[in-house]
């Protein structure tokens, strides 16, 4: 359809076939698709064909009257030359052709097809001077208005009364005068009051001879021509032509024609007929995908739910977690007791410290180990019970049995084992960082030094006082013996000291370590947790990808008539009311 057609004649007319026929066009390649009627196909492709068929113009008058500067005129471009066709004295039925080429119809009728788009929605009959034709000619042209939706009677201004084309017209039917207007042509020719007065007379001289009066228009097509094919345009010469008022009317012509409207209302209608059964076959495919709107997309969240009630439900887990290492720590105390003996420090056993580390591992390991098993069992269980209520939930909304497995129920077992390997694994790794072992070592062995050093000296000191008592050294001898004294003093205040310091170290790393385990416990139980919740979802992944599925298949089509259905409805308000008018007309 050519720009100029749908700007200057008949615009809303060809704006509703257009997006009417997009809107078959759609429910065609649906209707394929959804595996409707092939009748119903049929009928769309049939209904499609009508709508475009192009209106049919018959241009009438003497020669040189300028009928085909009109033409040329109304559509804006040049194909309707003196060069078209090879005599004057045949009839012009003008056609879209992708190439340009003339047909020999029959002696007296020549088929011009031309690649104008405009020509897609116009087919335009020229037909030879009125003046020239022979009786022949009139019969073929009097074929043509039966058919026509416009006869164009051109006049020229320089030479209106021609009686060939006003006897022409005496003789066509009554009731294709009603197709009929009058163009009064090449009026730039005449002064304004001349063309008035040839207007008047034409109107008075149809009316008495035909009792009725036909549109009438005075333009100058030259002008018009002019003004739609200048580069810029030209306003002022488009007025001048005043060929504005002929192509309203054209307009109007078109777009009440009550043919045309019929098939666009029966079209429009046929289409919101197809597009229900449309709408019926893929309405499974529609609550496929609703359903996974509905559900499948919720699975997730409601899966992150449930999950953090399980966290918190296992609190006393954590709990119990915190105090086996605690109360392994306090199962090692006994053994860190035994160094502080004075045995112990004098005769240090270097596997004490190692002893230690191997209990607090050994205990605390023990009790998660037994703790571990009650807090997996509690998972299992809740997302055993989120499953057993999603599965409830599709067989009861959307008629699907869930089944996975040997006995249709899903095996948790490789999940709820990843919970305690997860947590061991991570709490055994918190107590490896305890490093008791080297740093116990340590100050076993300096506090074992530091004793040592004064009882040497001790020793060292009473037996100098043994020496000086035999040589009778006195009162060096008793001097000798205090210090050994007090050698030995020192020795017990320095041993206490260590004991003390052990302890606070001990208790400080205890302390220190009991927050991080307990860290790394919980932080490895929601992990793992987790994981078991992803096992869940993952469930349901072929059922997903049988969704993703449909929705490649089914969501463009679902978009495409929701496209159709917002078209139809929007030419339901433009086509409602021209049916009603039609029915009280009728």
């Amino acid at each position: 359809m050519a720009d100029t057609s749908t700007e200057l004649l008949g615009k809303n007319y060809f704006q509703t076939r257009e997006k009417l026929s997009d809107a078959i066009q759609s429910l065609n390649e649906l209707g394929k698709d959804s595996g409707i009627d092939p009748a119903r196909i049929a009928l769309l492709r049939n209904l499609l064909a009508n709508l475009e068929d192009p209106f049919l113009f018959v241009v009438v008058g003497e020669v040189n009257a300028g009928k085909s500067t009109l033409l040329n005129a109304l559509f804006g471009e040049d194909f309707c030359n003196a060069d078209v066709i090879p005599t004057t004295d045949r009839i012009a039925f003008f056609k879209y052709g992708e190439e340009a080429h003339e047909f020999d119809f029959s002696d007296d009728i020549v088929e011009v097809f031309r690649p104008n788009s405009f020509l897609k929605d116009f087919n335009l009959v020229d037909t030879p001077g009125t003046n020239s034709i022979e009786s022949a000619h009139q019969h073929i042209t009097e074929q043509f208005l039966p058919m026509a939706d416009l006869a164009i009677f051109v006049f020229s201004v320089t030479n209106p009364w021609g009686a060939s084309t006003w006897d022409f017209l005496d003789r066509i039917h009554h009731q294709w005068k009603k197709k009929v207007i009058f163009v009064l042509q090449q009026c730039d020719l005449r002064t304004e009051e001349e063309v008035a007065a040839i207007l008047e007379h034409l109107q008075k001289t149809a009316h008495h001879r035909f009792g009725q009066h036909f549109p009438t228009f005075a333009v100058s097509a030259k002008q018009a021509f002019l003004a739609k094919t200048s580069a810029t345009g030209n306003k002022e010469l488009s007025e001048d032509s005043q060929i504005a008022g002929l192509e309203r009317f054209i307009s109007g012509v078109v777009e009440s024609s009550e043919p045309r409207l019929v098939k666009l209302i029966h079209a429009w209608r046929a289409a919101c007929f197809v597009l229900g059964e449309i709408k019926e076959k893929l309405g499974a495919a529609s609550e496929i995908i609703r359903a996974d709107d509905e559900l499948l997309s919720e699975l997730e969240p409601a899966s992150k739910i449930q999950q953090e009630r399980t966290l918190k439900k296992c609190e006393p887990l954590f709990e119990a977690f915190d105090q086996s290492f605690m109360a392994a720590g306090l199962q090692a105390e006994p053994l860190l007791d035994s160094e502080f003996r004075i045995t112990s420090a004098l005769l240090p056993q270097r596997k004490s410290a190692e002893e230690i580390e191997g209990l607090i591992f050994a205990t605390t390991m023990k009790a998660v180990r037994r703790s571990v098993g009650a807090g997996s069992n509690a998972v299992m269980e809740d997302v055993q019970h989120l499953w057993e209520r999603v599965s409830e939930e599709m067989q009861q909304h959307f008629n699907l049995e869930l089944s996975v497995g040997e006995d249709g129920s899903p095996d948790w077992t490789a999940s709820h084992a990843r919970i305690q390997e997860r947590v061991e694994e991570a709490t055994a790794e918190a107590l490896r960082e305890l490093h008791l072992k080297d740093e116990l070592g340590r100050l076993f062995a300096r506090r074992s030094r530091s004793i040592w050093s004064f009882i040497f000296s001790a020793i060292l000191a009473a037996l100098g006082g043994v020496i000086l008592s035999m040589v009778e050294l006195t009162p060096w001898n008793a001097l000798a013996f205090g210090l050994s004294a007090i050698f030995l003093a020192l020795g017990t205040v320095v041993g206490a000291h260590t004991v003390k310091r052990t302890r606070a170290f001990y208790s400080a790393v205890i302390e220190e370590h009991r927050e991080k385990v307990a860290k790394t416990q919980r932080q490895a139980f929601a992990n793992a947790t987790s994981e078991f919740y992803a096992d869940f979802v993952n469930l349901f992944e072929p059922l997903r990808k049988v969704c993703r599925e449909h929705r490649s298949k089914y969501e463009p089509q679902l978009a495409a008539i929701k496209k159709t259905e917002t078209a139809l409805a929007q030419l339901e308000q433009i086509l409602s009311p021209v049916e009603k008018a039609l029915n009280s007309r009728k």
